[in-house]
């Protein structure tokens, strides 16, 4: 296995993941309190209490870029990452983590995030 490759794939998809995600939350905001400028979303992202649950993947994102990093990638990581990111987007309801609980909503309601969900769900089952 190339576990550079692997990391790399999921990082790019996570991203992407991620982006689709800010684009529904932030739009939910803007209807509710109106446009805001990137700065602001900045700030919205990192306290605003609509924004946090993201941060379940946020932080994932983190981990998945440290390993990344890592001089030596070893096989049994990149499959403890693999099995950590499924858990994170499983589409188990009664899930533990509040991220997986709000994202099942969320994807159930914008055909963007399940585009993007395929995605993630590709890359993950090809390990």
């Amino acid at each position: 296995m190339d576990t550079k490759k692997a990391l790399l794939d999921l990082t790019r998809a996570l991203r992407s993941l991620h982006q689709a995600l800010v684009k529904v939350v932030q739009k939910d905001y803007e209807r509710e309190w109106g446009q805001v400028d990137p700065s602001q979303l900045l700030q919205l992202l990192t306290r605003h209490p609509q924004f946090e649950w993201l941060h379940g993947l946020s932080e994932f994102m983190v981990d998945v870029d440290a390993l990344s990093d890592a001089e030596i990638i070893d096989e049994p990581s990149v499959v403890a990452i693999y099995a950590q990111a499924r858990r994170l987007i499983s589409s188990d309801d009664d899930s533990p983590l509040e991220f997986t609980r709000r994202y099942l909503d969320v994807l159930q309601n914008d055909p963007a995030l399940i585009i993007e969900h395929a995605t993630v769900r590709r890359i993950l089952d090809s390990l």
